[in-house]
């Protein structure tokens, strides 16, 4: 009788000890899926604020860009402007060399 005891007495411990293990193992494991998820939220939080971030320099960068677009429309009207007046002055130029070539003639 006192064989019997101590063989359930041991099988009990010898479950509790499984129980306990397998209790340990499921902590372990969920301890290790927490983490995992903390990390993925981690790494969302720190995509969306890099892509955020990304996006404000983009929209910097397009300002900037249309606001070089406009300073070379600026100065291409200018430099159309410029070439029209210098038309302008060679062909008076050229009228006024023909005037002075025709009154030499005529003197």
């Amino acid at each position: 009788m006192l064989l019997v005891c101590r063989r359930s007495f041991h099988l009990e411990m010898s479950g509790k000890r499984q129980g306990e293990v397998m209790n340990l193992q499921i902590k372990t494991i969920n301890n290790v899926l927490f983490a995992s998820l903390v990390v993925s939220i981690f790494g969302l939080v720190a995509m969306y604020l890099n892509y955020t971030q990304q996006s404000d320099q983009i929209e910097q960068l397009r300002g900037q860009l249309i606001e070089k677009e406009n300073q070379i429309v600026i100065s291409n009207e200018a430099l159309s402007y410029t070439r029209y007046q210098h038309q302008l002055l060679a062909e008076d130029y050229s009228r006024f060399r023909d005037e002075q070539s025709i009154n030499r003639v005529l003197r």
